[in-house]
């Protein structure tokens, strides 16, 4: 009897480790190939499934997006918007490995094919407004400039212990941005 395949999981299970290898390699070091022989299937299963490399990519985009809205959507709500900052910047730091893979695997490819183009592509555009939307309805932004600046900080901080090897106090920095907001919002 032939072999029954859930194409749409196998499909994500390509993206997964896609996202490891382009993480490892470098989005602009990584065939189709190579991708094939590090998830371990022919270059042509791997058509099958990505007509190019960069198909493959903006179909991580946005099963990315959505794995990551769905595990964000879990946050508990409060009143307390130091709460709500502090419970997103510990779920990011609990996730800073993948997250800060995901940040450099965007940017190599925007590296590769110019920056310009990586937000002109629809997915990406798509995904980030996606994500945006949601750092703004969580912590109660209301204007693109400080939502802008909320995920730039957030982003730096996930980013930060790679680059400069420092620990980040989540307390401290929860305090900081919620402060931020809460005082911009005063002053719009």
């Amino acid at each position: 009897m032939p072999k029954i395949i859930d194409h749409d999981e196998y499909r994500k299970e390509l993206l997964c480790k896609s996202f490891e290898c382009f993480a490892a390699k470098g989005y602009g070091q990584v065939t189709m190939r190579a991708l094939a022989e590090h998830v371990g299937v022919s270059t042509g299963t791997l058509y099958h499934y990505f007509s190019s490399k960069e198909a493959l990519f903006e179909q991580l985009v946005a099963f990315q997006a959505d794995s990551d809205l769905m595990l964000a959507a879990r946050l508990p709500d409060s009143e307390n918007l130091q709460q709500r900052v502090h419970m997103l910047l510990k779920l990011l730091m609990e996730n800073r490995e993948y997250v800060f893979k995901q940040v450099c695997v965007w940017l190599d490819f925007g590296r590769q094919h110019g920056f310009d183009t990586l937000f002109k592509k629809e997915v990406v555009r798509q995904s980030y407004e996606r994500y945006m939307r949601f750092l703004s309805q969580y912590l109660g932004i209301s204007d693109k400039s400080s939502a802008d600046f909320v995920c730039s900080y957030l982003t730096g901080l996930v980013s930060d212990p790679y680059i400069m090897q420092q620990k980040i106090s989540v307390k401290k920095h929860s305090q900081l941005v919620a402060k931020a907001i809460a005082d911009y919002s005063k002053y719009k």
